[in-house]
Parts: structure tokens; sequence; C-alpha cells
């Protein structure tokens, strides 16, 4: 070796030293910079969604929303990749691309419990749970499928003992089949709403106890499918085009039959029967058969009491199918379960579309693992505190008595508020033994995802009728309070709040307390102009149409009639009225933004307009009470969906009813306005402005 290579060695050597301490050295010229604080990532992700150029009082939506597609695009399709950004957008943009904030939240989530499903070993306490097994064997029994096949359910489940479906082999015997008894099956198994309803709900005048309630179904689930979704499903499960074709003209001809017995008058209200008596006083509708397929596993108390409503509606249900013929009657049943099964399984075989899937199917179990890996127990008592600062600031609300409400009205109400509780999460994280209990005789395979996908929907529905046992003189106030009998009905896989009438309750998933929605070092003002805001539009709910019928119990004894006779009641309900054309479909959602937003509001600001607080050095070009609008607003963005001729409407639809809500919202309240020197004929202030509370 020469001196000159030795030499050189050396060099190289001493070359890589000076880089490594370089790199790892902060000097004068090259500062490392420290993390930002979440208040600093909040208000740099503000500003980033802000299109600027837009003006507030017209169009305040796209003046704080504008660029947020743009931002998740950016986060999604890296600058490097610039070339193929624009076609690998426009192919892959519905899939990767959250909708909305709500959707973005809950596409996170989905991906870190999918990460969780994916680890053999754990070394914390849900490791070594039950649970957690049944979930991972759910998980990979989804991943494992080819795509999802509606069919395989009507292989593993047939409408009687009797006979096969008409749509699948050869075994269709339609002088062997029943209606009802298949109804009662497939209950057992998912379906509600077609043909009828039968539930399980807190009784009405003692919320504590349960009663099983049978109705028609409502009108929404009695509208028609449409040949073209009939045929689609059909052809999912084999069918060839021709037979499609003719079956879906015949269900379609008996759906609209079906949804005209809608217009008949319930002219006998509802009843409460004993079970046996039931079979006496209508015996076209068979119900004991119904209920023994509900029921198979215990012998049916003929004693029981349900409380039927709309009985012109099930006679006549009753002369109608009886009517048709069984092929076409079996088929639409056989079509609507399909539909839901829909529903319950992946949109696609992925891994997030299987988690969604999970979450769908077993709510107690992943709603407790959120819970415990992705919530901030220590945030509990803040927000609890701020849900006594809204209910505080609503009860001075009604102390004001705008409506010119009775005293003892005013007092009905004042009640109620007081009464109110808030719940995170709909099990609670200490609960794992019960939900251990609860899926304790679960046997679920990882090779069979249609086979545990039936055996989690049957569980659902047992554990709901197994409340009608609970008596109500033994009910402590833990059970009292339980929203249990939601969970065949709700869907997990979505983290939206939501008030729950029969409890007087405001629930709120553990999964919606994450960023950017909430965490316990967001400022005060992001707090009220985004959770506050949530809170309080739960809370509104207590006193909409539909919610002032309940009373502080949770009872339907609320004063909904007295309320309804103020004037100025009817006049806030016209207004609103007034505006239905746009916004929020529901009359009872305008009611509950409206107040939200202004509950929110002052809760934190106070009722003194002339006050003014320090600018957030932060965001300096903003004052405290503009920024919480902009907060507001951007609770709502979303995308506008890539426009195709065939998907044109529902997406873009959704979309704009958010903006309408916000634009709507904002303009009916008069510190909005105020606050960005809005003139009287901008589009950003209602002509009329309603109010109610």
């Amino acid at each position: 070796v020469t001196v000159g290579t030795i030499m050189l060695r050396l060099s190289l050597a001493a070359w890589l030293l000076f880089s490594l301490a370089w790199r790892t050295t902060p000097t004068a010229c090259r500062q490392i910079r420290p993390p930002q604080s979440i208040q600093q990532m909040l208000a740099t992700q503000l500003q980033s969604y802000m299109d600027t150029r837009a003006r507030p009082c017209e169009n305040f939506y796209q003046y704080a929303c504008g660029n947020w597609q743009i931002q998740q695009e950016e986060q999604t399709f890296p600058r490097e990749r610039e070339r193929d950004r624009d076609r690998e957008r426009e192919r892959y943009q519905e899939q990767l691309l959250p909708t909305d904030i709500l959707e973005g939240i809950d596409s996170s989530l989905n991906r870190r419990l999918e990460l969780l499903l994916r680890r053999t070993n754990g070394s914390s306490i849900e490791g070594d749970s039950m649970v957690l097994e049944l979930m991972r064997l759910y998980y990979r029994s989804c991943k494992r499928l080819k795509p999802y096949n509606l069919k395989k359910y009507l292989v593993l489940l047939q409408p009687s003992n009797l006979t096969h479906w008409p749509s699948v082999g050869r075994g269709w015997r339609p002088d062997s089949f029943d209606w009802i008894t298949t109804m009662g099956r497939l209950r057992l198994h998912g379906l509600n709403g077609a043909l009828l309803r039968m539930d399980i709900l807190p009784r009405w005048d003692d919320s504590r106890s349960y009663s099983l309630y049978v109705n028609k179904p409502s009108r929404q689930e009695t509208l028609p499918m449409g040949e073209g979704a009939i045929i689609e499903l059909l052809l999912d499960i084999g069918q060839t085009k021709r037979a499609a074709n003719a079956l879906a003209r015949q269900v379609d001809d008996f759906e609209h039959k079906l949804h005209r017995l809608q217009d008949l008058d319930d002219d006998e209200g509802p009843r409460e029967m004993q079970l046996g008596y039931l079979a006496t006083y209508l015996p076209q509708l068979r119900w004991l058969s119904f209920m023994r397929q509900v029921r198979d596993d215990s012998e049916l108390d003929l004693r029981s009491t349900l409380i039927i409503e709309n009985i012109p509606y099930l006679r006549a249900l009753s002369e109608l199918v009886e009517a048709q013929a069984p092929d076409t009657v079996c088929s639409y049943i056989m079509l609507k379960w399909l539909a839901f099964l829909k529903t319950q399984g992946p949109a696609e075989i992925s891994r997030g579309e299987c988690v969604s899937s999970l979450r769908r199917a077993m709510p107690l179990a992943s709603s407790w693992l959120i819970s415990q890996r992705f919530f901030d127990p220590d945030s509990e008592p803040e927000i609890r505190a701020l849900f006594r600062r809204l209910k505080r600031r609503f009860g001075q609300t009604l102390s004001e008595n705008r409506l010119r409400l009775s005293p003892p009205l005013v007092h009905i109400l004042q009640q109620k508020i007081r009464a109110m509780r808030l719940q995170l999460g709909f099990v609670q994280m200490d609960d794992l033994e019960n939900v251990e209990l609860y899926h304790a005789h679960l046997e679920l395979s990882d090779h069979n995802f249609y086979g545990n996908q039936l055996e989690l929907i049957r569980q659902r529905v047992v554990a709901n009728y197994d409340l009608l046992s609970m008596n109500s003189t033994n009910t402590t106030n833990s059970t009292r309070g339980s929203v249990s009998y939601l969970a065949e009905s709700w869907d997990a896989s979505n983290s939206s709040p939501l008030y729950v009438r029969p409890r007087n309750l405001v629930l709120v998933p553990h999964g919606l307390l994450q960023l950017p929605v909430w965490h316990r070092n967001i400022s005060s003002l992001q707090q009220h102009a985004v959770l506050g805001f949530a809170l309080a539009h739960e809370l509104a709910h207590g006193f909409d149409m539909s919610g002032i019928d309940y009373d502080d119990l949770g009872n339907i004894m609320g004063p909904v009639e007295e309320i309804g006779a103020s004037k100025q009641f009817r006049q806030g309900l016209n207004c609103m009225q007034q505006q239905m054309a746009t916004g929020s479909k529901w009359l009872d959602e305008k009611l509950a933004d409206f107040a939200a937003l202004r509950l929110a509001y002052e809760t934190f600001f106070g009722v003194r307009a002339d006050q003014r607080e320090p600018r957030d050095p932060l965001v300096p070009q903003f004052s405290q009470r503009q920024l919480f609008f902009i907060s507001f607003a951007q609770f709502f963005c979303g995308r506008t969906p890539v426009s195709s001729l065939r998907s044109q409407s529902q997406a873009h639809l959704e979309h704009a009813a958010d903006e309408l809500r916000v634009m709507q919202t904002l303009a009916n309240f008069e510190e909005f306005s105020r606050e960005f020197g809005c003139e009287k004929k901008a589009k950003m202030q209602a002509s009329h402005r309603c109010r109610l509370w």
C-alpha cells in the first residue's frame, strides 16, 4: 500500500467524521427548528384552507374552505411526483381523499386500527383480550375475501326450512313459502323496515324499561328501489339479464302498491296488548309464527305485552301480500335483505374498508378499543366543563323567555336542560368485563366472512330482545342511562355525535375526539367553535320539534303541544320553513344549527357585542370573533367530488348542503354580519333572520 493510498483513506475518514459532526451539531448557519405546538399547527392549517380572494360577505364557505381540497391533494400527491399528479388525482381521488373533516378523522382512525389488528402480539392490556382476538379474526376473514359476493348469504340462510330462494338453485317451493315466517327469520338476521318494523325501544311512559314496538315502515323505507337497483342486485347474485329484467318489473309493481299503503290513516291509534291476544285481534298477521323465528332459543310468554301502531296498514299489508304471487313477495323480501347486507359489508376489499366493516359489525368492541388506544382520558374533565358551560348558557337563554312561555313551561324546560347528560364513548373505558361478556359466546373464523357477518348481526338482535326481560324496579342508574339498545342500528363506522331522546343524553364517540376537532392543548376559542358547536348542536336537538316531545327523564310526556301553541314559536318555525328549499334538509337540523352557533358563541364571548378581545399573535390579521366564525366554518370543509355523467348529483348535492348549511347559519346570526362588516344586501345577510330559542 502506497503512502498516497493511506493518505487518501485518512482524508476520506476525516471527511466522513466532519460531515457527521456537522449534521448532528447545531451551528449559527443551520439551527434545528423546534416542533410546532398544537396551536401553531392549527393556525397554519386554518390559513392554508382559506381562499382569501373570496369575499366573506358573499360566500363565506369559499372564503374559509376554498383551499381545503387543494391541501388534501398536496398531502396525498407529493410535489416530487408532479408529472403524474394530475393523472393520479383523476384516477384515485374518490378513493384516497376524505370527503370532509369527519371522514378524514374516521379514515385516520381506520388506519391506526388496521395497524393494531395486523399485530400478532401486544404488550398492552388489550393484547391479551379475547375481544381483540375476535376482532382480528373478523378482520382477517374480510381481507381474505374475493369480491364481496352477496349470493353467499342466500346459500347460508334460506327463507325457511322447507324451501330455497326462488332466484338461487332449484329448491324453490312456492307452496311452502310463508312470508311472515321468512320475515321473522330475517329479522333475526338484521332485516327491519321491509313490509313492517319491529323494534325494542325504551317505553314511552317509563324510559327505564323496554317494550316491543310493531309498526309500519317509514315512508323512506317503502320508497321503491327502482328497476335499475333491483336489476343490479339480481345480477350480483348471478341472474341473467333477461330473468333480472322480468323479475324487476314484478317487484317494482309490488313496491309501488306497498308504498301507497302509507296513505292509510291510523284511526285506531297505538295499542298495548298481550302477545297471546294479538293472535286473536289480528289473526291474519300470524304474529306468533314471526316471534318463534326471532326467539328460537326461548319459550314465548303469551302474557308479555307489545305496543302496536298503524293497525289499518298491517291489515291492508296482509291482504296485499296474500294477493301477490309467492315468488314476487319472496324476491322482494330477499332483495331488501341483500340491500341491507350490502351496507354492512365492505364497499371494496381493502384494509380501510375491512376496518369500517368491522366497526359496523362489532360496535361495542370497536368503540371500547378506540377508547383504550386513541382517547386521552385527561381530556375528559375539560370536555365535561365545556358541556356544563353550554348547559348553563342555554339555561340563561330559557330564562330570558323570548317565546313568552308560561312560568310552569319554562320550569319544565329548565328541568330538562339541568338533567341533560354527556356520555363520552358508546362503551366506557373501564367496561372491558361487560364487553367480553357480550362477546363471550361468539365463534368467529378467519376463513368465513359471511358466516361471521350473520353471526354478529344475529347477536346484536338477540341482545336487544334480551332487554325485554329487564324490570324497571330493579334498574340501576347505570342501566337506566344505557344506550346499548342502539347497538343494533348504530353505525359505529363513523364518529358523529348524537342526541339520544329517551335518555336525555348527548353521546360523543371517542373517535370524534381527535385533531382537528379536539386536543386538550388547543385554544379555548377553538374548543368552543368546533367541539363546542358540535355539543351545542346535539343539546339543541333536545329542544327541537322532536325533542320537546320528551321530558327530562326521556319519557314521551314533554310539553310539545303547549310550546307549539306559542305565537313566537310558530313564527320562528315559519321563518325557518321558508328557508327549507336550501341548506339542511330537515327542519330540526336547521333549528339545531341556528341555536348551536349562537349558544357556542355566547358561551365563549358572552352577550356583549362591544367588548374587544386581544388578537391571537399566531393569526393577528383576524379578530378573535372572526377566528371563531372561520373555525366554525372549517368544521364543514369538504371536497367537491369528481364530476361524471354517472355519478353527478348525490355527492354534489351533499357537498352543496354543507356549504349552504354554513352560509345560512351565519347569515341568520347578526354577530357575523357585524364582525365582517357585511352590508344589508350581501348574500351573507338573511333578509329575515330566524331565531327560536
